[in-house]
């Protein structure tokens, strides 16, 4: 199981995201958050509004999932990272792996 931590402009962008991920059965779940980000671009400080998505799927669809956010990120550098999953309770990654396997 692999956790994929994503940044999106908007709700709508996130909602879209999400959305898409579960009817194609590329992920098992898609958390969403508002943020506040910080952070430096182009020489200047920015403090932005932001939603965070953590994405819980299965081992080896990092690259699908990727390239799925990509079509809808209107990011020039999107923030797509993937976290290796080392423990996890044996019920609910069978779940994860029975969504994502239709």
């Amino acid at each position: 199981m692999i956790l994929i931590y994503v940044s999106f402009e908007s709700r709508e962008d996130a909602e879209k995201a999400a959305n898409h991920l579960i009817d194609t059965h590329l992920a098992a779940c898609v958390e969403l958050y508002p943020v506040t980000n910080f952070y430096y671009w182009e020489g200047k400080k920015v403090k932005g509004a932001e939603f965070s998505g953590i994405i819980k799927t299965d081992d080896g669809y990092f690259e699908r999932v990727k390239q799925a956010l990509e079509k809808i990120l209107p990011y020039d550098i999107p923030q797509i990272i993937e976290v290796k999953v080392t423990n996890v309770n044996e019920s609910y990654l069978k779940w994860v792996r029975e969504s994502t396997s239709k």
